[in-house]
């Protein structure tokens, strides 16, 4: 093993309720018992927040298996923030100082990925058996994912991650595009994500886990704003597909009460850190674009929320209309019912053919007009027989529109002298 400490630290944006009390351990089925250990966030100077962390390199150990590399530990912090960060410390065959950054980057990627693969059921149900022991309660997940289903609670794609290599002297040179950014003595940005710290790589995991802090925090911010945007955007594809199963205006506006709760409470990091890791948090924000992020995500949910509105107040519409086709129904009957009766009260003195002749004809046309009512509109209006074709014009009618269309015969000045025709005046003569 090289004298590199690879560090991976992700993000999931799960949105609850801290305990007051934490249980000295959570019981996970199939996996055993985790040890729960509560403890502070050491990178804050003046106001002290409370987690609880769970060593899950036992369980992590005994499912995972990589090829040249180490699993030194894992730890998750679970936050009051709403937010729960997993760390994995790695120790790799290969020497990482000798390999360039773009080599670390893909190195990284392909550990990460694996390790996702791998850990995915073994963290839900860690999941689920925090939120059955009480450490996490009032849990709230996006509204297309449910605890215990088919599906992860947690959305892959939501969850981001920082990438660390903790060394002395690190080779690594920074990025030219965050050059002017000021990270502090021990921070050193290789890329976006990926940090270089210039330290002991023997030196306790809870003391590297408090070095990365302002990092990390930012990046935790980052991921609250991407699951709420990825739900957003889903619910968005749902409405534009009519499907109401997505169109839950009251538990959409609570996910998003409760997603920018916690972005402003890890938001005070910058108000109650160090001034080392202030600073560091500070770069970080510009590093990941996290105030673009934002300023995105606030539009897009204000968008949704827009369309929620109009797509419920279109069902309340709908569901009216219905309304009043039923009750303009009762009507109907109760009218239909009290003619009925005055029917057959005058009919009672009558013979039984004119008694059979006119009580079916009313219930014929009560009958018609229930239907009437209570069909829709639009089926009525399918239902109706094609119109029939315009008759002919007939033929005075086309004789006097081509009089009004012909072009009028010149008319003569009035000085000018008629011409008679030819034999006219033979005519005139024979005449006289």
């Amino acid at each position: 093993m090289t004298g590199v400490l690879h560090v991976q630290t992700r993000s999931y944006p799960l949105h609850y309720t801290a305990p007051q009390d934490t249980p000295d351990a959570v019981d996970v089925p199939g996996h055993g018992r985790v040890r729960a250990v509560p403890g502070t966030l050491g990178s804050l100077a003046y106001n002290p927040e409370a987690l609880t962390e769970l060593d899950l390199t036992g369980v992590i150990t005994a499912k995972v298996n990589l090829p040249g590399v180490e699993i030194v530990g894992c730890r998750a912090r679970v936050l009051d923030a709403g937010s729960v960060l997993v760390s994995y410390a790695l120790r790799h065959d290969a020497d990482l100082r000798a390999m360039p950054v773009h080599e670390l980057d893909a190195l990284d990627a392909r550990v990460n990925n694996t390790l996702r693969d791998a850990d995915t059921p073994i963290l839900a149900a860690v999941l689920a058996a925090a939120v059955e022991s009480g450490l996490i309660s009032d849990l709230v997940l996006r509204p297309d994912r449910v605890l215990g289903g088919a599906e992860s609670p947690m959305d892959r794609r939501s969850v981001r991650y920082n990438c660390h290599f903790v060394t002395e002297d690190p080779p690594w040179a920074c990025d030219p595009r965050f050059a002017e950014l000021v990270t502090g003595p021990k921070c050193r940005i290789l890329l976006s994500y990926t940090y270089a710290w210039d330290a002991d790589p023997d030196l306790p995991l809870a003391e590297v886990l408090t070095m990365m802090e302002p990092t990390d925090i930012a990046t935790a911010q980052q991921s609250l704003l991407i699951g709420a945007v990825l739900g957003g955007r889903r619910i968005l594809v749902d409405l534009a597909r009519e499907d109401p199963k997505m169109a839950d205006v009251h538990a959409f506006r609570n996910f998003l009460d409760r997603v920018w709760s916690d972005y402003h409470y890890l938001d005070t990091y910058r108000i109650e850190s160090g001034q080392q890791h202030r600073v560091a948090y500070m770069a970080a924000r510009q590093c990941i674009g996290l105030d673009d992020t934002e300023s995105r995500a606030d539009k897009l949910l204000g968008y949704v929320g827009n369309s929620l509105v109009a797509a419920s107040s279109h069902r309340a519409e709908a569901l009216d209309q219905r309304l009043n086709r039923v009750a303009s129904a009762l009507a109907v009957v109760a009218s239909a019912a009290f003619v009925l009766d005055a029917t057959v009260f005058l009919l009672s003195q009558q013979s039984l053919i004119a008694r059979v002749t006119v009580v079916p004809s009313l219930v014929g046309l009560i009958a018609i007009g229930l239907i009437a009512l209570i069909l829709p509109r639009s089926a009525r209006r399918t239902a109706k027989p094609k119109a029939k074709g315009a008759r002919a014009p007939r033929p005075r009618a086309v004789a006097r529109q081509r009089r009004r269309s012909a072009t009028p015969a010149a008319v003569p000045p009035a000085h000018a002298k008629l011409r008679e025709p030819e034999g006219a005046e033979a005519v005139r003569e024979e005449k006289v």
